[in-house]
């Protein structure tokens, strides 16, 4: 039996392997670029996809009944009741809503869509 000293073949079939990953992965990343799958991709990682309406409710109840047990005014007028804001997209066009200037629009938790009207509190809440 010969002992077998130059293993190039194996070496070769790693290389065409790893090519070969390589070049799918490419083809994927393409594929999803022109599919429109990047956009909502990076849309996602940068944060400019609309925050959901149900969520934003249900945070606002949540940010109420924490800020109603609130004593001093101070208090009640730093919680994130009155200081977190959303961007919603409330003509569900799949963008965030905006402002006459183009600008993203802000929705407070006391403004409709959300609505969440927070008494002893709302009374404490600047709109920005």
């Amino acid at each position: 039996m010969r002992m077998i000293k130059h293993k190039k073949g194996a070496e070769l079939s790693m290389n065409v392997i790893i090519i070969a990953i390589l070049a799918i992965l490419v083809l994927v990343i393409v594929a999803a670029f022109f599919t429109g799958g990047m956009a909502r991709l990076m849309e996602l990682i940068s944060g400019t996809r609309p925050d959901s309406i149900s969520t934003a409710t249900s945070m606002c109840q949540s940010d109420c009944d924490v800020a109603s047990i609130r004593g001093t005014p101070q208090e009640k007028t730093n919680s994130k009741y009155c200081r977190q804001t959303f961007r919603l997209d409330n003509d569900e066009d799949g963008k965030i809503d905006t402002t006459p200037d183009g600008s993203p629009r802000y929705y407070h938790c006391w403004e409709s869509p959300i609505s969440i009207i927070c008494g002893g509190v709302k009374e404490f809440c600047a709109a920005d």
